[in-house]
């Protein structure tokens, strides 16, 4: 593979290098059926008045710092492109206007408030025209287009969950499946975990920075070391040597208690009840407490719960 182009895929960043109108925050809808909501988010994407900035030069933060220099560690021909839950798949040099949207539940400007509503969502940024008429709208279609691509792409847990249908089609558009890699979380998304190269929280002592931007950071350590082969196979084998020999982490905080999924939504439904609250916001009390719950998890079961309440 080592002639073949590459396309590095990245989840986007919730913070931006300009201001957010409101108007162009997901949150601000109020449509209730989900063709509504969407037709008018792109309908403001595509009309308001605002600047417009290449996407590599809009998201802030350490991990978009790190994926905008992935690129770099390839000799390959390769192209950077940005997973978003506003504009779809979008080339990195596309431009774009400042957004909030997110795949990740229980947010103010999230997609949806569930799995299934995610994906829906995913697969109506794909039909949409985008800022980019003529680019790929969807992992299917820009393996379509380059079946002897390399495409690899870099996604956050929420992400990959809404994508997953996507990037299941797209890895039988390849000329070989070895063309196409995930390099993101295990054993949370079963349609595509047979593609991923797997990244815990193991190996933050070899590729150092935060925990949110463990998987750039861990792809720009397993691309590096890769060198020309691309492969999904040397990929998971490289990742899982790195986790097998990794140090301990001191900086890891001690393990809480666990609650049930039952008495977690317990305690999210008295709190919904007392007054608003963000997933972010309750989790955090928790762990304060002594007790824990993985982040994922956490909001998974904020939203489902909310859900509930707001009927």
């Amino acid at each position: 593979m080592a002639d073949r182009p590459v396309h590095l895929v990245v989840t986007c960043a919730n913070r931006k290098t300009r201001v957010v109108p409101d108007d162009l925050r997901l949150g601000s809808l109020h449509e209730q059926r989900p063709g509504q909501r969407f037709a008018t988010w792109a309908s403001r994407l595509s009309t308001f008045d605002a600047d417009r900035v290449a996407a590599v030069d809009l998201y802030a933060g350490e991990h978009w710092q790190v994926a905008r220099s992935l690129p770099a560690t390839l000799p390959q021909t390769t192209k950077l492109w940005v997973c978003s839950a506003g504009y779809g798949l979008i080339a990195a040099d596309t431009p774009v206007a400042p957004y909030a949207a997110t795949f990740t539940a229980g947010e103010a400007d999230s997609a949806g408030s569930s799995s299934a509503a995610m994906r829906d969502w995913w697969s109506r940024l794909n039909r949409w025209s985008g800022p980019d008429t003529h680019a790929p709208r969807s992992f299917t279609t820009l393996a379509r287009r380059n079946p002897h691509a390399v495409v690899i792409a870099v996604l956050s847990e929420a992400y990959l969950r809404a994508c997953a249908d996507d990037l299941r089609q797209a890895a039988d558009c390849l000329a070989d499946r070895e063309q196409l890699a995930i390099i993101g979380p295990p054993g949370r998304c079963p349609d595509v975990d047979d593609l991923i190269v797997p990244v815990t929280a193991a190996l933050r002592p070899v590729v150092g920075g935060s925990l949110q931007a463990l998987n750039v950071r861990a792809a720009a350590h397993l691309l590096t070391a890769a060198a020309d082969d691309l492969s999904y196979a040397n990929l998971r084998k490289l990742a899982e040597q790195a986790t097998s020999t990794a140090p301990p982490d001191p900086s890891r905080r001690p393990i809480g208690q666990k609650l049930s999924d039952e008495a977690l939504r317990d305690l999210i439904r008295r709190h919904l009840t007392n007054g608003p609250t963000t997933a972010s916001s309750l989790l955090r009390q928790l762990r304060q407490s002594g007790q824990s719950c993985e982040q994922s998890r956490f909001r998974t079961l904020f939203a489902d719960v909310a859900a509930q309440v707001r009927r």
